[in-house]
């Protein structure tokens, strides 16, 4: 494939105009975030190297990676229609290269986009991701104190809780039950259990086990035992926004960890995984919007055309939105409502495609 000059010129202008809008949009974005936050965080003690070199570096890949398809569109649109304003793609077209031509630049651009993209989301973010979440723990968030809970395993073992301290890792009124199909086989109660976060070893104080047998059951008072229980704190109780901090690996293993304790989150652990792959394509669809909407001269000029992209963005995020609920709270499966937003404006872009073959 040969690069032509004018090739690398709409390259050039392609990938500067989008780090030119991806700093600027970030920085008002840190700008509102930091209004927002900055007395928890100075009440909480954080330092501002660390507000700035942990923080906010992390917060701007994530959200910058969160939006790269917006930030991509208006990139697009803003110097696209500078050239066709400023009668750049007349000669070029004037000159023998087709349109299909034309748009090599832009995908080749876009690739490079997707590439980096998919390597920020499945490699580089999730770690990202966890001093940035972690940050936010310590320094922002009050602490995560759930009341109550409960967990279904595969096993057959039914575990609930009440109230969580994160002061301490402990639960008050843990309860185990053992089934064997319709059967209850045992049940295990503790007043108070203090989990350890990195294994299975727990601290048990005034616990009762009983077990249901055919003519008599068997009852057991322990005063305090510290005994390895088939799961560990971490298991029972975490934010839903922990798979934020997840690689893709990570994630495929605990969302079959999450399938088997039957939680009711799984089809939105199933929406992060999806949306993985279909933001990234996403680029490439909104770039071939983004010229077609933008390639011709106007009387709306530059501004007219940035307005068309936002309006065309916020329909898209509404798209999104309208899937993930449709996931969430009806039962539409997450892979295809990851997808939809795509194939909707896919079909957009082909009238477009076919509009703009007309006209030349």
């Amino acid at each position: 494939m040969i690069i032509t000059k004018i090739d690398k010129y709409i390259i050039k202008k392609f990938l500067g105009t989008f780090i030119f809008i991806f700093i600027l949009l970030m920085m008002i974005s840190m700008v509102f975030d930091l209004s927002d936050k900055l007395s928890s965080f100075i009440e909480k003690g954080a330092s501002w190297f660390e507000i700035f070199t942990v923080y906010y570096s992390n917060f701007i890949l994530f959200f910058g990676f969160q939006f790269i398809f917006m930030i991509n569109f208006i990139s697009v649109i803003w110097f696209t229609s500078k050239m066709a304003q400023n009668s750049e793609i007349i000669p070029i077209l004037g000159s023998g290269v087709s349109f299909n031509r034309f748009l090599r630049p832009y995908f080749i651009s876009a690739t490079i986009l997707v590439v980096i993209t998919l390597i920020m989301y499945n490699f580089v973010l999730p770690p990202s991701n966890k001093m940035r979440l972690d940050f936010e723990e310590r320094f922002y968030r009050n602490s995560f104190n759930p009341t109550s809970g409960k967990v279904q395993f595969e096993n057959g073992q039914n575990v609930l809780y009440g109230k969580y301290s994160s002061k301490d890792n402990s639960v008050n009124n843990l309860i185990i039950e053992q089934w064997d199909g319709y059967d209850l086989i045992y049940k295990l109660k503790a007043n108070k259990a203090q989990g350890d976060s990195l294994s299975k070893m727990w601290h048990l104080q005034e616990v009762s086990i009983r077990y249901f047998g055919e003519k008599n059951d068997q009852l057991t008072l322990i005063p305090i035992i510290d005994t390895i229980l088939p799961f560990k704190v971490t298991d029972l109780i975490f934010r839903e926004n922990i798979v934020e901090a997840m690689n893709y690996a990570e994630l495929n293993k605990f969302i079959k960890s999450e399938e088997q304790k039957k939680s009711k989150l799984v089809p939105k652990y199933l929406l992060d995984k999806y949306n993985r792959m279909a933001a990234p394509f996403a680029i490439y669809i909104l770039t071939f919007i983004g010229v077609l909407v933008s390639s011709r001269k106007s009387r709306s000029g530059t501004g007219g055309k940035l307005a068309l992209g936002i309006l065309l963005c916020v329909l898209y995020i509404f798209a999104m939105k309208m899937t993930t609920v449709a996931a969430l709270n009806v039962g539409f499966p997450p892979l295809i409502a990851t997808w939809i937003p795509n194939i909707i404006f896919l079909a957009i872009s082909l009238l477009l495609y076919r509009n703009i073959l007309k006209q030349l």
